[in-house]
């Protein structure tokens, strides 16, 4: 028994990891992996040669039954929040380095096109164990990530932290450290938004009230605008283009 633990506690992470590309959210991403625990421990151990490929094939297909059973708003996916400042040392930690604008990207996908798309393209699984995972043929799975990657207009890629994300994350927490409307407005007109609205006005990010810190958003670089001492907005920064997210539930790995 303890060694079944040891073997799922290993695989958590990678399938927190799928689920959350999966679904956009961390908490039906959290509960993807409980359902797959419970049918991890029901298990026959002596069907359980690859567990590793076992725990992805059922994590990945409950994430596909829920998308499929879902009706699905065309609304922010929620981030996924690490430490501070990204690093992107530790290995295991790249995996959750999937940017904010490319996990909204993969909304437009149909379930089987986002699960083959990223199994194969960020996690590195092959064609061919993508196909069983999904019950298809291995040239079927080759054209679903075909498909995907023209869909999304780019494949995805593990996020570096850029130079002038840092620059941008760092200029604005200084000018809501300030309350320096003036100076917000400016760095969000060089930029394409997405998420800035008559909801989240620019001026609101520095107005009374307000602080910021430095915040890994989704492996990249953002800022966490707290208002009286509680976050209320995440800024992501992607390239040119700025994601203002009003996160739900904080998921803080």
């Amino acid at each position: 028994m303890s060694q079944s633990i040891d073997v799922f506690e290993a695989s958590r992470r990678r399938l927190l990891s799928i689920a959350y590309r999966m679904l956009g959210s961390m908490a039906e991403a959290e509960d993807v992996v409980q359902d797959t625990w419970l049918r991890w421990h029901a298990a026959d151990p002596g069907m359980l040669q690859t567990p590793v490929a076992w725990l992805t094939t059922v994590a990945t297909r409950l994430a596909i039954d829920r998308l499929r059973r879902a009706k699905r708003e065309s609304a922010l996916p929620e981030p996924w929040l690490l430490d501070d400042q990204p690093s992107g040392e530790d290995e295991v930690e790249r995996l959750c380095e999937l940017s904010y604008g490319v996990l909204l990207m993969l909304q437009r996908l149909s379930p089987d096109e986002r699960a083959a798309l990223l199994l194969h393209e960020v996690f590195d699984v092959p064609h061919q164990e993508v196909g069983r995972i999904l019950g298809l043929k291995t040239e079927h799975s080759r054209q679903l990530v075909r498909r995907a990657k023209a869909r999304v207009q780019a494949g995805p890629a593990r996020r570096g932290a850029s130079a002038d994300s840092a620059r941008l994350a760092h200029a604005f927490v200084e000018a809501i450290r300030r309350h320096d409307e003036d100076a917000v407005v400016r760095l969000v007109q060089g930029l394409d938004v997405i998420g800035l609205a008559g909801d989240v006005a620019p001026q609101a990010l520095a107005a009374t009230g307000t602080a910021a810190r430095l915040q890994c958003v989704n492996g990249g670089w953002g800022v966490a605008v707290l208002r009286y001492g509680r976050v209320d907005v995440l800024l992501s920064l992607d390239g040119g283009t700025l994601y203002a997210v009003r996160p739900r539930v904080l998921a803080v790995a």
